[in-house]
């Protein structure tokens, strides 16, 4: 018997920047492929914050590929909040960005089941 093989990819990339007398970043990133379908998920948040005469500046990034199946599906988005006047000017920066792909393969094709058809049901 012959056997269809099917490449699915998920790849996600963070960067997060502060730059400021007080300054917080995180970045996340996940990924899961299995047969059939691959998702990813990316996430970066900066905050600075001023208490000197300068200004805060912050930087999140977050970017991904994914490839294979039949459907994709891709979303970003970016907050950006700066407060430049006061004692304390402060900026945040968030980025998240989520991707998934499915279809072209068979997920129970790991369990040694061939087809979808499973005793004949379809």
């Amino acid at each position: 018997m012959s056997e269809t093989i099917d490449t699915f990819f998920a790849g996600v990339a963070s960067t997060a920047l502060a730059l400021g007398d007080r300054t917080v970043t995180n970045t996340a990133t996940s990924t899961a492929v299995l047969p059939g379908a691959a998702i990813g998920f990316a996430t970066a948040v900066s905050v600075a914050q001023d208490t000197g005469s300068g200004t805060p500046y912050t930087s999140a990034t977050t970017d991904g590929i994914v490839t294979g199946g039949y459907t994709t599906s891709s979303h970003a988005s970016h907050l950006s909040f700066d407060f430049p006047y006061g004692p304390t000017p402060v900026s945040v920066d968030v980025s998240l960005t989520s991707l998934s792909t499915h279809g072209g393969g068979y997920v129970l094709s790991g369990y040694g089941l061939l087809s979808p058809s499973l005793h004949g049901l379809l």
